[in-house]
């Protein structure tokens, strides 16, 4: 059983939808590999390299946010705004990632993220 498992893991890549609905607006996320400064657009989760970060456009906000090396973590942020896929409290979140911004008074307000379909984009 572990077998199969492992070699099922083999063809998996997690691949998160780059359109979502937050807070009822929509949001597009693009992550890009910049280790070896091509910029290359990566859509697997698990072949994001040292020098990627995320760009987030939405409402009237574009945001370029570096990743985050977190243990067992997949988020990225510039101490400012956090998007994230993964994290040790609620493990994978790939549909519906957490997207949070800090305030000045130290608050964290927090947005309402789910990915949409592209049936959902057209209609």
């Amino acid at each position: 059983m572990t077998f199969i498992s492992f070699f099922l893991s083999l063809f998996i890549t997690l691949n998160p939808s780059s359109d979502f609905s937050c807070d009822g607006d929509r949001l597009t996320a693009v992550i890009r590999n910049n280790l070896n400064g091509d910029f290359a657009i990566t859509n697997d989760l698990e072949n994001i390299d040292k020098g990627a970060f995320i760009v987030l456009d939405w409402r009237e906000i574009s945001l370029m946010l570096p990743v985050s090396f977190k243990v067992e973590e997949i988020s990225f942020t510039d101490k400012k705004w956090f998007w994230s896929y993964q994290d040790k409290k609620n493990g994978l979140r790939i549909n519906n990632p957490r997207f949070a911004k800090l305030l000045p008074n130290g608050e964290i307000q927090e947005f309402s993220c789910k990915a949409i379909s592209m049936e959902d984009i057209v209609s």
